[in-house]
């Protein structure tokens, strides 16, 4: 399951981008939520890829809780 990271603001910088994606991350190791990576892609999306689709929900509201707007994708 690939879930959509977006920035606080649209025209984010790159540095500002890099440190959401960073905290997304540490927000669902936290939660015992398993990662097989993520990154910035060609078409400048931010995803991480979940190790467990099962695990969808539980990520997308522990991202909601810590103030990170993330879209299933």
């Amino acid at each position: 399951m690939r879930i959509t990271i977006q920035t606080p603001s649209g025209g984010a910088l790159q540095l500002e981008a890099n440190r959401e994606l960073q905290r997304a991350f540490a927000v669902l190791h936290h939660a015992d939520i398993r990662t097989r990576g993520g990154g910035q892609f060609a078409d400048s999306a931010m995803a991480i890829i979940l190790a467990r689709d099962a695990d969808a929900l539980k990520a997308l509201a522990v991202l909601k809780l810590a103030g990170i707007r993330a879209l299933p994708s």
